[in-house]
């Protein structure tokens, strides 16, 4: 970060947070893909085994497999399909329950200061020099968070802004303070972690921060 971007954010630049924001973000979130996907899809599966062994017809796939290879394939299509559905119904779910008071800030705020803020979940140690460490840095689009009386000070991650993807090295701990509706960036953190650490949900590309007035929205 260069002396005059630190200067306009110690010079107090605040971001307001807006409800539309949180909710667009909230909204955000897709089903799952990749391993989740994969994961989900072997617990319908396992549960799809489970049901078949009730029914006749559909144990006798499992009893002599040789002979029912093609029910077989449709069992598993239709596990695909309701792996699917079920993803889905999750993100509905999800939609439908966020917390109530929630407000956002876009992160792209914070860039002319010179800082990408990054997700924290694929960056827990920012002095592992590891190649996962550095080659999952996928941006977070928006923070957000429940306003409250008093201010709070937390510590996330981020990049040089502008940096490109596997030339970034380490990142860097940036501390933001949390003011009523308000967010500004103090400068680059120093010694301890603060709290709390905000969650990163990789689909939906959001940082939460949690707070002590309802820790259920975590």
């Amino acid at each position: 970060m260069d002396t005059d971007a630190y200067a306009n954010a110690s010079s107090g630049a605040w971001f307001e947070g807006k409800e539309d924001t949180a909710r667009e973000a909230w909204d955000r979130v897709r089903p799952a893909s990749g391993i989740a996907s994969m994961l989900l899809f072997f617990a319908c599966w396992v549960i799809m085994i489970a049901v078949s062994w009730v029914i006749p017809y559909t144990q006798m796939i499992f009893a002599d497999f040789e002979s029912h290879k093609f029910e077989a394939a449709i069992l598993a299509a239709v596990t695909f399909v309701l792996s699917r559905v079920v993803a889905n119904l999750l993100v509905l779910w999800h939609r439908g329950h966020m917390p109530d008071g929630l407000i956002g800030v876009e992160t792209a705020l914070f860039k002319p200061l010179g800082y990408e803020i990054v997700g924290g979940g694929d960056h827990s140690d920012p002095k592992d020099d590891s190649m996962f460490s550095r080659y999952l840095a996928r941006p977070v689009k928006t923070l957000l968070f429940r306003p409250v009386a008093w201010d709070r000070r937390i510590d996330v991650l981020a990049y040089p802004a502008g940096s490109e993807v596997g030339e970034r090295g380490k990142a860097e701990e940036i501390t933001l303070l949390i003011s009523g509706t308000r967010v500004r960036l103090e400068g680059v953190a120093a010694g301890e972690r603060l709290n709390p650490r905000p969650k990163y949900r990789e689909n939906g590309k959001y940082l939460l921060v949690e707070d002590d007035a309802n820790t259920s929205m975590m």
